[in-house]
């Protein structure tokens, strides 16, 4: 069995997929994409708070999940952390799983709730389940797209620390053209709704 064929079980085996629709194709495209992103952007940057204390929660459940990806991939890999830029590209990503080892950068780690440690280890469950498993590229609609298959994966409260942490973070880097200079655990449920309302088949499905 190769390494990938093993990640991909474990991941199944352990995280099976809830329900959570695809984008609409005639809603998810480009311009609507990137002016969805820039009213995210526009949002994180006007709330001054570093932390909504009210949804801590969520991050704790994010956190929790991550670390039980990492126990469930760790046995496969020999995981080594840098502060080069390592992959071009889950192409990238996959060939160095398939030799038993992953990469993580650990830059822009600095969080209101986790350590740079525990940055790290979300970041090991982002490269193997989105970009790895389902070949999410590295662009706004990639990081959408990925935003989408950790919610499938990962319980229903982490969904808001899901959207800060995925897109919120993805809509700065694509809109701006670099990342913000310290993360927020802030929540937009207003913005989700509207995310989902405007982008899903089904909203309802999503809820």
């Amino acid at each position: 069995m190769t390494v990938m064929n093993e990640l991909r079980q474990r991941i199944e085996s352990r995280f099976p997929r809830n329900a959570y629709p695809d984008p609409a194709p005639r809603a998810f495209q480009p311009a609507a994409v990137l002016a969805f992103a820039t009213r995210v952007t526009d949002a994180y940057a006007a709330d001054a708070k570093l932390l909504d204390e009210g949804f801590s929660g969520s991050w704790r459940v994010l956190l929790d999940h991550a670390h039980e990806v990492y126990e469930a991939v760790r046995p496969c890999l020999s995981i080594r952390y840098s502060t080069r830029t390592v992959y071009a590209g889950p192409e990238d990503i996959v060939a160095d799983l398939e030799r038993g080892q992953l990469e993580i950068n650990t830059e822009h780690c600095e969080h209101p709730l986790w350590t740079p440690e525990e940055n790290c280890i979300f970041r090991i469950a982002h490269d193997v389940i989105p970009h790895a498993l389902n070949l999410r590229p590295f662009s706004l609609e990639g990081e959408v797209l990925s935003y989408h298959d950790h919610v499938r994966r990962a319980p229903a409260e982490a969904k808001l620390a899901l959207f800060t942490e995925i897109f919120g973070y993805a809509a700065i880097r694509y809109s701006t053209g670099v990342y913000p200079e310290a993360q927020k655990c802030v929540v937009f449920p207003e913005l989700l709704a509207d995310y989902e309302a405007s982008f899903l088949p089904s909203a309802r499905a999503a809820n």
